[in-house]
């Protein structure tokens, strides 16, 4: 089973190649969309986050906005939080990954924005990197409910640039105003892929995610012997 890891900065085309991955019939687990349930639903998780901040409150449910501008502006808060979301999202990431070998896929997909960041591109076998101009992302971002300028900012300052990310990355896809050729590299990748005998995965997942520094020396990269 390929491990393909999906990432990009915001408003860079991740939901997009996502959506294209899923038409082609690849299962994809998406790491924002499971932490927007796990605020939603985890009781455990809103417990804890309401003792630290309970003005991020909002009629008895937590306001993601507020919760993103509160911990956005403190590299400690964002910690926190981090530590308490991360390790029930590595559980889902790892529950997904154990479903699809059982039903023998070829194909999985890990959508996650801070791929690097916390070190999962070592997890996986391929890293797919989706791209636009900044210009581009800017007006995709700030079209978003709740979305202003310095929190864009806010955001962007805590990942990669996308010139890091291209250094780290096996493929890049572009994700313009031309969607067509988008589509058309996921089949080439996938193709390129199913030529060659699929990986058994061994089991091995982190428990937990922590930022870590990317140093100017490449990792290893599990499964892929790429160093």
């Amino acid at each position: 089973m390929w491990i393909l890891g999906l990432t990009g900065a915001m408003g860079a085309g991740k939901s997009t190649l996502a959506k294209y991955f899923r038409l082609m019939g690849v299962p994809v687990h998406c790491a924002d969309r499971a932490i927007h349930s796990l605020l939603r639903k985890d009781i455990d998780i809103q417990q804890k986050i309401k003792f630290l901040w309970p003005e991020v409150f909002f009629n008895g449910k937590i306001d993601r906005s507020l919760l993103g501008d509160r911990v956005l502006s403190s590299p400690s808060d964002l910690a926190q939080l981090e530590e308490i979301l991360y390790p029930k999202l590595a559980k889902q990431q790892k529950e997904f990954l154990l479903k699809n070998q059982k039903h023998k896929a070829k194909f999985v997909v890990l959508d996650v924005p801070l791929l690097f960041e916390v070190g999962l591109d070592r997890y996986c076998h391929y890293v797919i990197l989706a791209s636009a101009p900044l210009f581009l992302r800017k007006l995709r971002v700030l079209s978003r409910k709740g979305m202003a300028f310095q929190k864009f900012q806010d955001f962007e300052s805590h990942q990669l640039n996308d010139a890091q990310r291209r250094k780290r990355a096996d493929f890049m896809i572009p994700c313009g105003r031309e969607k067509g050729s988008a589509l058309k590299r996921i089949r080439e990748i996938l193709y390129m892929l199913s030529q060659k005998s699929s990986p058994k995965w061994q089991g091995r997942w982190p428990t937990n995610f922590k930022r870590e520094p990317y140093g100017q020396g490449n990792r290893f990269r599990h499964g892929n012997n790429r160093v």
